[in-house]
């Protein structure tokens, strides 16, 4: 079984999903499996996904049957998963060569959760995005509506706490939500684990 799931929802990504999966494919620690997830794009991301697939067979892809947008995309790339740890890429960012085995070291079962860092590449300097150290931090920006900290890029997730919050998702019937997917999900990930950790390595480029 491998130690961690790297999960990328693919829709028309041509342009970039060649970096992303490089940038997986060449982590340190090996014992990882990728998952691309075909979100039924118009251009060729599945090829150049396929490319990679036929030489590195760590490499998964599945394929929705019709486009499910962002929040079930990722789920469906969840729910194949093999590993107990997962993490989202967006296919349009990259990994630090070395972020897998950071993070995987810094892993701890208590936390559930465990951030990094990153790098924001192509903004303005002044661009901020806020971040939480701690679980009663992260409690008071959400509660400032500081929205960074909900984003699914960037964590280490225990999956079947994932899975756990799927299932709060058909309960409080937001399946159907097609925008700010990832303060849903954020929301719903730390109100049901108070277990959550940050790293300061920048080891996500966004």
């Amino acid at each position: 079984m491998p130690l961690i799931s790297i999960i990328l929802p693919t829709y028309n990504v041509e342009k970039y999903i060649a970096r992303a999966l490089e940038s997986c494919i060449n982590q340190t620690l090996k014992d990882i499996e990728i998952i691309v997830v075909d979100d039924k794009g118009q251009d060729k991301s599945i090829d150049i996904a396929y490319e990679y697939a036929n030489k590195d067979s760590r490499i998964k892809i599945i394929h929705n049957k019709e486009n499910l947008k962002l929040l079930h995309a990722r789920a469906e790339g969840v729910k194949v998963a093999t590993s107990d740890l997962i993490m989202f890429l967006d296919p349009d960012d990259e990994l630090e060569l070395n972020a897998c085995e950071i993070l995987y070291i810094h892993y701890n079962n208590e936390f559930k959760l465990l951030r990094c860092n990153f790098s924001l590449i192509g903004f303005d300097e002044t661009y901020n995005l806020n971040v939480a150290h701690s679980y009663d931090e992260y409690i008071q920006l959400s509660g400032k509506h500081v929205y960074y900290d909900f984003l699914m890029w960037g964590v280490l997730i225990n999956k079947q706490l994932y899975l756990d919050c799927l299932l709060l998702v058909e309960e409080y019937g937001l399946d159907n939500i097609n925008f700010i997917e990832d303060v849903t999900m954020g929301f719903l990930l730390i109100n049901k684990t108070n277990n959550y950790s940050y790293i300061e390595n920048k080891l996500y480029k966004y």
